[in-house]
């Protein structure tokens, strides 16, 4: 029984390392647009909810540092400035 129960995680985990889930998720993303009020998010509701859960079981360190960087904001670097002196310090004094 036991050969039997990691026969189908292989075939599983087969088929989910080999399937092509984009028309899918695709699919659901369009029907889950609109909204909850309208009747064609709740057929999509459940298959949203199973690629995210695939999602955070595959790749959870990428998901985590996905939701800390969309919680942190956006950060905006100054620009980098222009010191002559560390020009001719890098040329020897060519510039």
């Amino acid at each position: 029984m036991t050969w039997l129960a990691i026969a189908a995680a292989l075939a599983v985990g087969f088929a989910l390392g080999r399937a092509r889930l984009d028309r899918i998720v695709d699919w659901a993303e369009d029907w889950a647009t609109p909204g909850w009020r309208t009747w064609r998010f709740w057929p999509a509701l459940p298959v949203a909810v199973a690629c995210l859960a695939l999602v955070w079981v595959v790749h959870p360190r990428r998901t985590l540092a996905n939701v800390r960087s969309w919680r942190a904001g956006e950060r905006l670097h100054p620009a980098p400035e222009y010191r002559p002196e560390w020009t001719d310090r890098r040329t020897g004094g060519a510039s």
